[in-house]
């Protein structure tokens, strides 16, 4: 199994433990096999790690058929959808399942004593056993 972090805005992931939100948008696709799990990194203010999930597929679709097909899913407005999408000819969508929220939510903080210069993903990052980060997800 692969593990990553990817990084998603607050309200984002309170969607997604709500179980609102079972579909994560974004303009490039993720090159992970369906089972990797995601940690999820929430991002400024809140800079937790609070949950993970496991990827159920990945897809990639022109805005208009990602809208159509997963649109509810998404858990954003159609204007919000329209303005992140613009001027691109392929979307990703994320379908996760099985979220867990952590015993202890794991912060910016702790990350950066066991990985000194961590910068949470812009977009997604691996996370490889063998690193020392690895370590604080498996505890």
């Amino acid at each position: 199994m692969t593990d990553a972090i990817i990084s998603i805005k607050p309200r984002h992931v309170e969607n997604i433990l709500s179980g609102k939100k079972t579909v994560e948008l974004r303009v490039r696709s993720m090159n992970l096999p369906m089972g990797s799990r995601l940690w999820i990194y929430t991002t400024l203010p809140v800079g937790k790690v609070k949950a993970s999930t496991e990827v159920d597929f990945i897809e990639q679709l022109p805005p208009k058929e990602m809208w159509k097909k997963y649109g509810k899913k998404i858990c954003i407005p159609k204007k919000e959808f329209d303005e992140y999408t613009r001027g691109r000819d392929l979307v990703a969508a994320i379908g996760l399942r099985n979220v867990n929220l952590l015993d202890e939510e794991i912060c910016l903080e702790t990350m950066r004593r066991y990985e000194k210069n961590f910068q949470p993903p812009q977009f997604f990052s691996r996370l490889h056993p063998d690193s020392s980060l690895y370590t604080v997800f498996y505890k």
